[in-house]
């Protein structure tokens, strides 16, 4: 597979070559014109440039126009089927050096995926892989090996970025045909969830002085990433950052006007009152882990699907 920063290399210099070809002959022209009108000061003369000029510069030009469309329309990414090892896990080796290579991963829905990540570009930009559907941000030292491990529980696409997200990737979760009756069957037995999160962690809270309260932990995500409260009563979220990552250094609950820094293993307090039934969402500084709060109406039904807040 072609590197594309070396592509990116070829396109810009047969650009800058092909720019110095045409003001040469744009120059050359000029040149003759002038020494013409020095003869001729009442006449004008046409210098025609040489045939081998003009279909080199001809050439040149639609070359660039293929190559461009070529990258833009055409590239498309190297995919690569996940091999299982030892036991039942699956295993990809992807060579980060100006992007990642394989840029799509096939693997199986249900089974352990290993993904080995050998960083061979300096650029900063690459010196972390990103998955935010299963909670992984990992730092990629140069030169070397970094593994990641997860498993995929339900089948469809989980895109996989640089810390900056400008270079991307994906991996394709596919279920046999077996697999997918069970899991259309789990899913008619399973009370809905919301959307956009993939677990919904259960246990109960406490209440003081008619305050909501409960603790947030935060490690690999939110946990719990789904809380539940009633409509004009106060709410006192306590987050416990666990994990030292610089994404889930802040927490940003936008529809409360929240951002707050969150400490290394410390308990950080936050305190609202929501006045309107509805979802409000809650991400980290960089809006890549997320987790969401519904306000219930005061004669809401409590749901057993979320982590529920009871009064005394």
């Amino acid at each position: 597979m072609v590197n594309k920063t070396a592509l990116i290399g070829s396109i810009a210099s047969l650009g800058i070559v092909f720019s110095i070809v045409s003001s040469e002959a744009v120059a050359q022209k000029s040149h003759q014109t002038h020494s013409s009108a020095t003869v001729q000061t009442n006449q004008f003369q046409r210098i025609d440039q040489p045939l081998g000029n003009k279909i080199a510069v001809t050439l040149g030009g639609l070359g660039l126009i293929g190559l461009q469309l070529w990258w833009f329309l055409l590239s498309k990414p190297k995919s690569q089927k996940a091999v299982a090892t030892g036991g039942s896990v699956q295993e990809v080796s992807v060579i980060v050096d100006g992007g990642y290579d394989p840029s799509r991963i096939v693997v199986q829905v249900g089974k352990p995926v290993r993904l080995k990540f050998e960083r061979k570009d300096p650029s900063s930009c690459l010196e972390k892989v990103v998955i935010p559907d299963f909670h992984i941000a990992a730092d990629l030292p140069l030169n070397q090996v970094t593994t990641v491990e997860f498993t995929p529980k339900q089948a469809g696409t989980y895109l996989f970025t640089c810390g900056m997200n400008m270079f991307r990737g994906e991996i394709q979760a596919e279920a046999s045909d077996i697999q997918s009756t069970v899991i259309k069957e789990e899913k008619t037995m399973k009370e809905p969830q919301p959307k956009s999160f993939s677990s919904i962690d259960e246990h109960e809270t406490t209440v003081e002085q008619r305050i909501q309260k409960t603790t947030i932990n935060v490690d690999k995500g939110y946990a719990p990433n789904h809380v539940v409260v009633k409509v004009g009563q106060r709410v006192k979220l306590n987050f416990l950052r666990e994990n030292p990552s610089n994404c889930l250094a802040k927490v940003l609950i936008p529809d409360f006007g929240i951002a707050a820094d969150l400490p290394l293993n410390q308990l950080t307090s936050i305190e609202f009152t929501p006045e309107k039934p509805g979802e409000y969402a809650f991400t980290c500084g960089m809006k890549m882990f997320r987790g969401a709060i519904s306000v219930q109406a005061a004669d809401a039904s409590e749901e057993k699907v979320s982590t529920q807040i009871h009064f005394s």
